[in-house]
């Protein structure tokens, strides 16, 4: 399970998939909705999938 915390300072939003491409999704559709980025450049794609990471396993 992979893992991936929003970009913008001060956003709690995250989400979790086993697809990273998937998780990419989810955070480029979050960008467009939550944060009113009306292009998801390369670069920002980028970003995200440099921050997903391994989930932590739940205590």
């Amino acid at each position: 399970m992979k893992q991936y915390e929003c970009l913008v300072p001060g956003c709690q939003w995250h989400t979790q998939a086993d697809d990273p491409a998937e998780i990419v999704r989810r955070a480029a559709d979050h960008l467009r909705s939550v944060h009113a980025e009306a292009e998801v450049r390369p670069e920002m794609i980028d970003r995200i999938k440099q921050r997903i990471h391994a989930a932590q396993a739940a205590q």
